[in-house]
């Protein structure tokens, strides 16, 4: 039995029913139509593939949304720490490994921005 043949059977049964309706309850249901005709929508296709609801594709792409703004302060705080781990650090321990092996030339001794310093602070008393 398919839609139609489904509906001719049933039509007589809700056309006696419809004669027993009173006047208010025929103005509930009529306004009960109307609003279900509003908040009916074309289904959509959904990435191409699939059928879906307009309402069902609305809740799917709020919620991809959602997900996104709630992963995406998580996906930068892991993004940043990756790239400090990545990042080259510079090794004390090496560096004093190598001032006291003198392995270092004498240049690395010297401090070229500390005369520019001290001049800046004497100028400042």
């Amino acid at each position: 039995m398919n839609e139609k043949d489904f509906g001719n059977k049933l039509r007589p049964w809700l056309e006696r029913s419809a004669s027993q309706v009173g006047e208010l309850q025929a103005t509930r249901l009529r306004s009960a139509r109307l609003r279900a005709l509003d908040a009916w929508r074309e289904p959509v296709r959904f990435l191409g593939f699939v059928t879906v609801g307009a309402g069902t594709a609305q809740t799917i792409k709020y919620s991809i949304l959602q997900q996104a703004l709630l992963w995406l302060p998580i996906v930068i705080l892991l993004a940043t720490l990756a790239a400090k781990t990545l990042a080259p650090v510079a090794d004390i321990g090496e560096l004093d490994a190598q001032l006291l092996s003198g392995e270092l030339p004498i240049d690395a001794f010297l401090d070229k921005d500390f005369g520019q310093w001290l001049k800046s602070e004497s100028g400042s008393f």
